[in-house]
């Protein structure tokens, strides 16, 4: 894993093609614990697109997004909040993966888990992420890697520099800060900087 350091956090910047890698590699686990879920919950945003590619690869096409947050900046949370709870009333005689992109606290797939899943019956409820973070206190039954870097997945891009722009020109001078966030963009530095004048605008 590649981590970049600024300012004293630690940033992990994920490609398509790695986020690839990482949710065949979480079929894997899936496969060779014999859960065969009926039902994939996606928790939006990043969740769902985990569970999307997860069910290419498990050939599995029964995909109900849940939206919530709980995340006001990088590294800093708030109370989950559901905005948009699961479509379907009931889970009975299902099996039930819950998938999200990171566990960090655990928060999020306890409440999702708690709130929106068991109070529909399920028979049965297991929780999937790519990330954990190493302080997780609810831990999802599959997950590929542990990292305590703010990790960048490649659905976020703009999101992050919007976030971190302000901080990374500070603390590694213009040339290199505005470098980084490029390479964080996948595009050239004079574009990236039209990018970050248009957001001061």
């Amino acid at each position: 894993m590649e981590i970049l350091e600024v300012g004293g956090s630690k940033y992990l910047k994920i490609s398509w093609r790695r986020l690839e890698e990482l949710v065949e590699a979480l079929a894997e686990k899936i496969v060779a614990s014999s859960y065969t879920p009926d039902v994939l919950v996606g928790i939006l945003r990043g969740g769902a697109t985990v569970a999307h590619l997860l069910s290419d690869v498990l050939g599995l096409y029964r995909i109900y997004p849940i939206g919530c947050s709980s995340y006001v900046d990088v590294g800093k949370k708030k109370e989950l909040k559901i905005y948009s709870p699961l479509a379907i009333k009931d889970l009975s005689g299902k099996r039930v993966l819950v998938v999200d992109d990171v566990a960090d606290d655990g928060g999020t797939l306890k409440g999702v888990v708690e709130f929106e899943i068991l109070p529909r019956n399920p028979l049965e409820v297991k929780t999937a992420t790519l990330h954990m973070k190493p302080w997780c206190r609810f831990k999802p039954d599959y997950y590929v890697e542990t990292t305590d870097a703010w990790i960048i997945y490649p659905w976020e891009r703009h999101e992050v520099v919007r976030q971190v722009a302000k901080k990374f020109i500070e603390d590694l001078g213009w040339e290199r800060g505005l470098a980084e966030l490029a390479e964080i963009l996948g595009k050239e530095v004079k574009e990236t900087e039209k990018l970050i004048a248009l957001q001061k605008e």
